[in-house]
């Protein structure tokens, strides 16, 4: 269970973070609403992180953090600062703060993942790893068989080193040290101390990896044993004569000093792995994330030539396709209304010079063609059907006019909704329909072709089907220079349709266009 301290003076706050934290369980939320409450919370103990506001009536979040470290208490803390304190909120940084977030951000709803990943980043025995320093009193647990011996030297602690709280033991007291039953700061192995039992002392005490300094007063000066002592993790090796307990105190105080300092410097390299693997995370987690929008990037990049790419080929297929229908139409005009014209011209000559003959019915008989042939070059651009009565009506004279013109019977189903679609869908459908008849008539070779043009409530359905000769469809709608199956396709995506294609040599083809019909679209046009 993480235990959080929460200090904030606004209640409305204090109760929006307290909502938040409901939602986790595993986290317990205090809150105090002024800086000293906060300072006596802390003081007794047991929080994991304290969320401090940066402005508070009695003590700002400065404050609180200055008493903190005058205090020793290392519990990590995050400032929780409002609009326009981010100065101070890196002040409180630089004061030792673990983060801070802005009340008036969108990421303070979420503010205890904050605090987990925090916790996570420091250590949840961040106040534990930094403890404060060893007690001003060293307690040293003096080891010795002889109990004059020991008597003595806690007789000349006492006297001369009173900063030493000095315990003296026989050697069975060492296993209650191991056992942790008791503490000691620092062990000293007297010169009483068979060589054999101290050597089997030293092992030990290194077997449990006990980190306090141990110093030997030996009775004798054996190189060979004051070698296995230091071999064994001993600091020191005293040779117990006159004035030998004044440079054991010495002793005991410099291993002391050093003992603090490889402790201290062993948590510094800790922390120092500690954060830096939380910045090789971090570095590692923004890496993927750069990379990612790269990825994007280059996507969206793709993305837009290729749509570049599209709208130019369009763009050229549209100019091709405006240049073919005026060049079929300036034929058109050449070879039936240009003739009709010109035939005409003669027979009102005629008529002028020979008023009574027959010239004149014929010249009305060659008007009578040139409106019909005008009228059907009208229709077929744009019949008058689709404007005044709608896709329906259009494409059944359609059908009709394909079958009169080509011999190829079509199956029908229309079903059309009675109110009007919009109009850029109905000539999108109708031009569907003209376009994929005129592929049947030109390459299929089939003798009947199938239309369908139904809509429900959703989707506008159109279909052309045919049992001729068939082709490679996927080849086909690759030629993207093509002004047939790539122009229909082109014509239903721009329509917002989707449209498939379904064809195989000797066995027919199939077109599908689908629509997606919004409500608004169906509204009845008047």
């Amino acid at each position: 269970m993480t235990r959080v301290l929460y200090a904030e003076d606004d209640p409305q706050i204090a109760d929006l973070v307290t909502l938040s934290f409901a939602q986790h369980p595993d986290t317990e939320l205090i809150t105090v609403n002024s800086g000293r409450r906060c300072l006596e919370a802390s003081a007794q103990g047991g929080f994991d992180l304290l969320l401090i506001d940066l402005m508070m009536p009695d003590l700002d979040g400065l404050q609180v953090l200055s008493e903190l470290s005058a205090c020793g208490d290392a519990t990590p803390v995050i400032i929780v600062s409002g609009q326009g304190q981010t100065e101070l909120a890196v002040r409180a940084l630089r004061a030792g703060a673990a983060d801070y977030i802005d009340k008036n951000s969108p990421d303070f709803r979420r503010i205890p993942e904050m605090v987990q990943r925090t916790l996570t980043r420091l250590g949840r025995h961040w106040q534990n790893r930094l403890s404060p320093a060893p007690p001003t009193t060293p307690r040293v647990l003096y080891l010795d068989p002889d109990s004059s011996g020991r008597a003595a030297t806690a007789l000349f602690f006492g006297a001369s080193a009173p900063r030493l709280l000095l315990t003296a033991e026989p050697l069975p007291a060492l296993e209650k040290f191991l056992r942790h039953e008791v503490a000691f700061d620092a062990v000293v192995l007297g010169p009483h101390i068979p060589t054999a039992a101290m050597l089997a002392a030293l092992r030990q005490l290194r077997s449990l990896g006990a980190d306090v300094p141990v110093v030997v007063l030996a009775a004798h000066s054996h190189g060979e044993t004051a070698v296995a002592a230091f071999q064994l993790g001993a600091h020191d090796y005293i040779l117990h004569a006159p004035g030998c307990l004044t440079e054991l105190v010495f002793s005991l105080n410099h291993a002391l000093k050093r003992a603090a300092t490889e402790r201290l410097a062993a948590r510094l390299t800790g922390d120092l792995a500690t954060f830096n693997r939380s910045l090789t995370n971090q570095v590692a987690a923004r890496t993927r994330e750069l990379e990612a929008e790269i990825l994007v990037r280059r996507a969206a990049e793709r993305h837009a030539a290729a749509q570049a790419a599209r709208s130019q080929a369009l763009a050229a297929r549209l100019l091709r396709v405006q240049e073919d229908e005026r060049h079929v139409l300036a034929r058109d005009l050449h070879d039936q209304v240009g003739q009709l014209l010109t035939g005409l011209r003669f027979q009102l000559e005629a008529a002028r010079t020979t008023p009574t003959g027959p010239a004149l019915g014929e010249a009305l008989a060659v008007t009578a063609d040139l409106l019909t042939t005008v009228r059907a070059l009208t229709l077929q651009l744009r019949p008058p059907l689709l404007d005044d009565l709608g896709l329906e009506p259009a494409i059944a004279w359609q059908l009709e006019t394909f079958r009169r013109q080509t011999g190829i019977a079509v199956e029908r189903e229309l079903s059309l909704p009675a109110t009007r679609l919009p109009r850029e869908l109905e000539i999108t459908v109708y031009r569907v329909v003209q376009e994929a008849l005129t592929n049947v008539a030109r390459h299929s070779g089939a003798r009947t072709a199938t239309v369908t043009v139904t809509a429900d409530e959703t989707t506008l359905h159109v279909e052309i089907s045919d049992l001729g000769r068939g082709f490679d469809a996927p080849a086909a709608l690759a030629r993207r220079d093509s002004l047939g199956l790539a122009g229909l396709a082109e014509r239903v995506q721009l329509a917002a349709g989707l449209f498939e294609l379904y064809s195989q040599p000797g066995h027919g083809t199939r077109l599908h266009a689908e629509f997606a019909l919004a409500a608004l679209a169906l509204a009845a046009t008047p």
